[in-house]
């Protein structure tokens, strides 16, 4: 699974969690959130992303 599938699930979870009716479904949600979350940091491990932010090229933000 890519990084922006990865991303899309993640919020995907995040979404239902906050959405979620019953006590149970919030929990399944809650544990898919953290499930993504490390598959997440370990995608970028392996590939040598930043682990929370975008690659910086060194350019100033534009005015």
């Amino acid at each position: 699974m890519d990084l922006n599938q990865l991303l899309a699930n993640h919020r995907r979870a995040l979404h239902n969690q906050r959405s979620a009716c019953s006590l149970q479904d919030r929990n399944t949600y809650f544990d898919l959130v953290g499930y993504y979350a490390e598959r997440i940091h370990k995608h970028r491990l392996a590939t040598g992303l930043p682990h929370h932010s975008l690659p910086n090229d060194g350019r100033s933000p534009q005015e």
